[in-house]
């Protein structure tokens, strides 16, 4: 069984460009009975795997920029460290919320004009790609959301970075964010490390077929179903549970929604 769930959430993450753990954290709580805390931990080990499969192919097709991954992983791995600890020490269901409504209407945005039609790139300046960085990886640690469903829709939409890139960038930002989550959370014992080599293996083979189909989709086309995939996580955003307690706060990018 974690070997099929593996699988589902690496092809998830691998044709979205994300993490794969907003599926694959409630799999392991309600289908295989993980404390919560396990299960994000777990799927931070996870996902720095299947990440770094599923980008390789956008690598190959030269759907990846280094560069632009390196400037936003330099804001985010420090951002994604100071919302955790703000995560400690209040709730965030209200900004969950707001920021579930705010990718609503970018789902929308995203439906309704094709960002593969919008114009040339249009790139920030590297001091402003790290600043992005640092508001992604807090908000992610604060929300409990991952980086990859607020940082594509911004990169597609306001620096016009293609949609294949987009999730080819957000997929090796979570290398660095995620290997920090993952040795946070395995200080505290919250890694389950016996489920993690079938895990992994369905995984990367899940990731790498999601990443190989992600390259058969237009760009155009690709960029709608990442729409809906958001207004599906907004949802859940918007009338799920989220974290009401602080004690539920030890989450970071990657681990129960990237």
């Amino acid at each position: 069984m974690p070997f099929v769930f593996g699988f589902l959430a690496g092809a998830l993450g691998g044709l979205m460009g994300v993490g794969g753990g907003i599926l694959l954290v409630p799999l392991l709580v309600h289908a295989l009975g993980t404390r919560q805390h396990e299960a994000q931990g777990t799927s931070l080990a996870f996902v720095t795997a299947t990440a770094l499969v599923a980008a390789v192919p956008y690598l190959r097709q030269g759907n990846l920029d280094l560069w632009l991954a390196l400037y936003l992983a330099l804001g985010a791995v420090p951002g994604v460290l100071l919302g955790a600890a703000l995560a400690r020490r209040q709730t965030a269901r209200r900004l969950r919320q707001a920021l579930g409504l705010l990718m609503v209407l970018t789902a929308v945005k995203i439906l309704i004009t094709a960002p593969a039609n919008a114009g040339p790139p249009h790139p920030w300046p590297p001091p402003l790609n790290i600043l992005l960085g640092a508001v992604v990886g807090i908000l992610g640690g604060l929300l409990g959301v991952g980086g990859g469903t607020i940082l594509v829709p911004i990169l597609v939409l306001a620096e016009r970075v293609p949609q294949h890139v987009a999730q080819g960038v957000s997929l090796l930002m979570i290398l660095p964010t995620g290997i920090v989550g993952a040795w946070t959370h395995a200080r505290h014992g919250h890694v389950v490390r016996a489920l993690l080599p079938s895990l992994m293996a369905g995984g990367a083979l899940g990731a790498l077929l999601g990443a190989l189909l992600a390259h058969r989709i237009e760009s155009g086309t690709l960029s709608r179903i990442f729409a809906i995939f958001l207004l599906l996580v907004s949802v859940q955003m918007i009338f799920g549970r989220g974290r009401d307690t602080v004690a539920d706060s030890a989450e970071l990018p990657g681990g129960t929604q990237r």
